[in-house]
């Protein structure tokens, strides 16, 4: 399809036909805005905002030996200073902050996974030792999850359970008034490399495309669905949404209640794993981390210290588009989780990813009866778009009756049912000596989708 007949339909579309069921966000686009670099190449830092300012710690640099470092952000000067270091370098971490104190727990160190923690005082600008974690096994880098609520400071340290056994990742509370860790409900589903939030005093977990809540008023976990992140993504409560970052050049803003989401896409803002962000007077910044990539986020690059600003000011107090937009699940390849050795670099899978969902323990209980299909306009044509995890737009001209098949496709695949891959044939669309030619979109690389719906 030529370049101004694709503008000339969605310019109709926009002007004379409504879009049919999933609408593509009207949003403006934000800009990205380019600040002071890092001092350093990090990868598998931790970060946490005090008194206007970004405090990056820890993670990993080009080299082999983990970090130290503290490295604080003023935006308001657009420059880096650098405090008193950890008294252990370590990437992969989780951190909190209690009043003026950051503690950063766990980790990989230059000794391997560790339960230590660390607490820094701002104002002395000085680090303490801590109680270690209380884990019985050394939790893996990225897999500890952290949330602070009530001057209590609650953790979850997953643990893959291995050949013909049970989760083994446990929750416990530390009270930093009497210091002491006590456990809590045990936490039975799979959540590799993710983030956590807390949001009205519960704290979430997102991994993959699942979230889970911990409700610490009754000691319980529970799952809510879909809208989590991919690996080594990362997360954090905007006004009790979710802003979303890493992967694709996107900033998404989920609502946990609706499980819906506003993504607003830019194209300037480089695709990224294992970095941090902060939100401060409405602005979010993003710091560090490598390229997306397939392997594990175990070194930085000399090359990339990027600190990117976007305001979120045109994303407050606005409605959420419909579901599709709620899907940031891992890369289109993600890297292979093997906690055991986070040094090792995954092999590209030749075939598409393996669709799991059938495990019961890692989907939210199917409904009672089938999701309703209500897109029954079947006359006239539309341009499906569809934009996949790794960024990748595919369009395809279809009849309204072909685009409701996929619709009604995927709202089952989203309740749990049916198979993990839709085939669209591509007609006309692409040129080439064939007597036929299909696409085949596997579920979990779908990101959001549009429908523009025009008369021939």
């Amino acid at each position: 399809m030529k370049k101004w007949f694709f503008i000339f339909i969605l310019l109709i579309s926009a002007l004379i036909y409504p879009l049919q069921s999933i609408k593509a966000e009207k949003a403006d686009i934000l800009e990205w805005e380019k600040r002071a670099e890092l001092p350093a190449a990090r990868v598998g830092a931790v970060s946490e905002v005090y008194d206007g300012k970004i405090y990056v710690i820890g993670g990993i640099g080009s080299g082999k030996a983990n970090s130290n470092t503290t490295y604080v952000y003023d935006p308001k000067l657009d420059k880096w200073s650098e405090k008193a270091s950890m008294k252990t370098g370590r990437m992969g971490a989780a951190s909190v902050i209690v009043g003026d104190h950051i503690y950063v727990m766990g980790g990989r160190t230059d000794q391997g996974f560790s339960n230590s923690v660390e607490v820094y005082n701002i104002k002395m600008d000085k680090w303490e030792e801590a109680e270690d974690l209380p884990f019985e096994l050394k939790i893996s880098a990225f897999d500890l999850y952290a949330g602070a609520i009530d001057n209590k400071i609650y953790v979850l340290g997953y643990n893959k359970p291995l050949k013909h056994e049970n989760y083994s990742s446990n929750t416990y509370s530390y009270d930093i008034k009497t210091k002491e860790w006590t456990k809590k409900k045990k936490f039975e589903k799979d959540a590799p490399a993710g983030n956590a939030v807390v949001i009205k005093n519960k704290l979430y977990v997102l991994s993959g495309q699942a979230t889970f809540e911990y409700d610490p008023s009754i000691d319980q976990w529970t799952s809510v669905g879909s809208g989590g992140i991919g690996r080594y993504y990362s997360a954090l409560n905007f006004e009790d949404y979710i802003i979303r970052t890493g992967g694709v050049s996107k900033v998404t803003l989920y609502d946990k209640q609706t499980k819906t989401s506003r993504t607003v896409p830019n194209s300037s803002a480089p695709y990224r794993m294992g970095h941090v962000s902060a939100i401060i007077d409405d602005t979010l910044y993003v710091i560090g981390g490598i390229p997306q990539s397939n392997d594990a986020p175990n070194y930085a690059r000399d090359d990339f210290k990027s600190n990117l600003s976007i305001s979120l000011k045109s994303l407050k107090n606005t409605d959420t588009t419909a579901p599709p937009g709620d899907k940031d699940p891992d890369p289109a390849t993600p890297p292979k989780d093997d906690s055991t050795n986070p040094g090792d670099k995954d092999p590209d899978p030749a075939t598409p990813p393996k669709d799991d969902s059938t495990n019961p323990g890692d989907k939210d209980p199917e409904p009672t009866t089938p999701p309703k299909d209500d897109t029954t306009d079947e006359d006239g044509d539309a341009l499906l778009i569809i934009t996949m995890v790794n960024g990748l737009q595919k369009e395809y001209d279809l009849s309204m009756k072909e685009v409701n098949a996929f619709l009604s496709w995927y709202k089952k695949r989203d309740a749990g049912e049916g198979p993990g891959f839709y085939e669209i044939d591509e007609h006309d669309n692409n040129k080439g000596p064939f007597e036929s030619k299909k696409d085949y979109v596997v579920f979990n690389n779908i990101l959001m989708f549009e429908v523009n719906k025009y008369k021939k």
